[in-house]
């Protein structure tokens, strides 16, 4: 268990837990839904830190989305071959 912390501080530690799950992420060999839902998470989460007054003080000063690329991230899912039900 972590020590109390200043408000500063979790959110220091926050910033760089998010951007090291989102480089593991990143570098994922098989991105599958639960991988996309988790680095969708994480980039949100960058996002609200990034409202931050001193985000920026603490190395949040870009865009987690362009950074992290989740607009050319495609979900190699394998894909299910369940009939569609009828109407």
């Amino acid at each position: 268990m972590h020590n109390k912390m200043s408000a500063t501080g979790v959110l220091s530690h926050l910033i760089y837990v998010l951007e090291s799950n989102l480089s593991e992420l990143t570098s994922a060999e098989r991105i599958d839904e639960y991988t996309m839902g988790s680095w969708e998470a994480c980039i949100e989460c960058l996002e609200a830190i990034s409202c931050w007054t001193r985000a920026k003080d603490f190395g949040l000063n870009y865009n987690p989305e362009i950074k992290f690329n989740l607009e050319t991230a495609q979900c190699r899912c394998p894909s299910t071959r369940t009939p569609r039900r009828k109407k």
